[in-house]
């Protein structure tokens, strides 16, 4: 496997909580790899949720992407909202596994 340690996600957003606050939000997705222990997994950094990255796994590289996504998409829910500078909300993006480039 090719990708260790390449990001292939790299957003950034403004999460606006229901009593208007606003905060920077960031999220960075590193390229899937495979434990032999664990199995597929993708390094996931998102400090408006945890300082330390952390993990999140799938049963292959398609999958943890699309884990990866969902898990933070879900954790928004009731939380924030994303929006761009200039207020417009806004929507997590999908990552393409392999990627197109």
């Amino acid at each position: 496997m090719e990708s260790l340690n390449k990001l292939i996600l790299d957003f950034n957003a403004v999460a606006k909580g229901d009593d208007g606050s606003c905060v920077p939000f960031s999220l960075q997705v590193m390229c899937p790899e495979y434990d032999e222990d664990r199995g597929f997994f993708c390094q996931v950094s998102c400090r408006y949720f945890r300082v330390k990255p952390f993990l999140i796994f799938g049963v292959d590289e398609i999958q943890a992407c699309e884990l990866a996504i969902d898990f933070i998409r879900l954790s928004l829910i009731d939380r924030a909202e994303l929006v761009d500078a200039n207020g417009h909300p806004i929507s997590l993006p999908v990552i393409e596994w392999p990627p197109l480039d």
